[in-house]
């Protein structure tokens, strides 16, 4: 299994889908899917981001309480990851 990470922040939906999708449907399907929400102000982004976890088991996201910035918003993804990758 791998672990794929991403933080998101200032996004547009049309952004946040677009990435999200695309992830989702590489062919390698092995994998878990950690997205930070780094903006805990933007209800929409947490909307859909609830929305995709709910959809699929391999996503999991991480809301941070405020605004730590793209590396800290990662080394907490790498910190939950389970993938060998």
């Amino acid at each position: 299994m791998i672990s794929v990470i991403m933080s998101t922040y200032n996004e547009t939906a049309g952004e946040l889908h677009g990435s999200i999708n695309s992830i989702l449907k590489q062919s390698y399907q092995d994998m878990e899917f950690i997205i930070i929400n780094d903006n805990p102000e933007r209800d929409d982004l947490k909307e859909i981001l609830k929305s995709y976890e709910n959809s699929d088991a391999r996503i999991s996201v991480i809301e941070n309480k405020k605004n730590i910035g793209l590396a800290a918003s990662l080394n907490a993804g790498i910190k939950k990851a389970k993938g060998e990758y």
